[in-house]
């Protein structure tokens, strides 16, 4: 039984994208045969104290260690058991973990995959020193790399900078539960924002917007869902009273995903003002649950949208324009186009992406399993 080892910083009860990601990967292995093990951290922002060393996630075994927080790097010694034990060691993103994994490759002697994720440039924080570590050391780690398994063009085009291993291999979604909502109950005006309150994702640039919208007429409700693992909400709270916003903007916080599909089933539009975006999945969500786009024009987001009919992309960093064409598009009807363009995300399936997945893994463990036509099995996440 071939098996595979997922190695990242936060796990659940950790979400996100690449949670939600892995979590998706190891259980669609796993009902192919695999035997999969994540191993991550053992300390997560927004859960007090120290999470329990060994757990049991559905038919995952998930393995916790501990580490050291240097904020922008942590170091962490992994057991050579888990890797020694495993067939293919597949790192989700880089740093620490990455480092150590392929510097003590000459040991467990296992091949290496890793996941881009959208790399380490999501914020300028220490811009000089994720400069110095991206373009002068990655390259040396990533002579141990296997496949550098980018998730998006961009991301590709970003890491062929410091690996000649790169593949295009983008990132799968459910879309499934999104593609069955019937919008019978969408609601006009009501806008929808699905992602963490961090930095990056710039919600205070989307407020501006939106205040802008509302100053031209624009009638509109918008909802804000996802972790507050940074501490922001009440700050960017405060900043959309301060913009005379509180009536219309709601930060509702995480959600289930039962409940998600609700706020997806309900939205009319999807927002997102993010700098930065590794793929762009909650946008596929959006796009599959027949809401129309209005995005920051990022490279992600034109790669996967620019000749797209159900996506507007803008700079949000131009408050006015942003405003504007939030104004605009609120005050059109939604295309009839929409309905049918959803199906189009079917091509990021996880029906469709695993076998990619599985022929990879094959492939760089050199076995000669065969790879299923089809796999049915409908993954969303372990508590949903």
């Amino acid at each position: 039984m071939l098996s595979v080892l997922h190695v990242c910083t936060d796990f659940w009860p950790s979400t996100g994208g690449i949670q939600q990601f892995v979590y998706n990967l190891a259980e669609r292995s796993a009902s192919l045969g695999v035997r999969v093990t994540v191993l991550c951290f053992n300390r997560i922002e927004g859960f007090p104290g120290t999470l329990q060393g060994n757990e049991l996630i559905g038919p995952i075994a998930v393995k916790r260690i501990p580490f050291i927080d240097l904020v922008f790097y942590k170091p962490t010694v992994i057991p050579m058991s888990a890797l020694q034990s495993h067939d293919v060691i597949h790192v989700h993103g880089i740093g620490a973990p990455l480092d150590y994994i392929a510097l003590m490759k000459w040991v467990h002697k296992r091949p290496i995959v890793v996941s881009t994720h959208g790399g380490i440039f999501h914020t300028p924080a220490a811009a000089g020193l994720k400069h110095l570590y991206f373009y002068q050391f990655l390259p040396f780690i990533m002579r141990q790399v296997d496949v550098v398994a980018a998730c998006s063009r961009s991301d590709a085009a970003l890491f062929r900078a410091v690996s000649d291993r790169v593949v295009l291999l983008e990132n799968a979604v459910a879309v499934e539960p999104y593609l069955a909502l019937t919008g019978s109950c969408r609601k006009r005006g009501r806008c929808l924002y699905v992602g963490r309150f961090s930095d990056n994702k710039r919600i205070d640039l989307l407020l501006r917007a939106a205040a802008v919208a509302r100053s031209q007429g624009a009638q509109f409700s918008l909802r804000l869902v996802g972790p507050d693992a940074e501490g922001k909400r009440g700050q960017y709270e405060a900043f959309a009273t301060s913009l005379g916003l509180a009536e219309c903007v709601t930060f509702v916080g995480a959600l289930s995903h039962e409940m998600l599909l609700q706020e997806y089933d309900l939205a009319e539009t999807f927002v997102s003002a993010s700098k930065y975006e590794g793929f762009g999945l909650a946008a596929i969500e959006a796009k599959a649950a027949g809401c129309r786009l209005l995005l920051q024009d990022n490279e992600a987001f034109r790669s996967l949208f620019e000749s797209d009919a159900a996506a507007t992309l803008v700079n949000f960093g131009d408050a006015n324009l942003a405003g504007t064409v939030f104004s605009r598009l609120l005050n059109s009807e939604p295309d009839i186009a929409l309905e049918e363009s959803r199906r189009l995300t079917e091509a990021y399936s996880w029906d469709r992406k695993i076998l990619e997945w599985s022929a990879l893994y094959c492939g760089v463990a050199g076995c000669s399993a065969q790879v299923p036509n089809s796999c049915s099995i409908k993954s969303t996440g372990p508590n949903q």
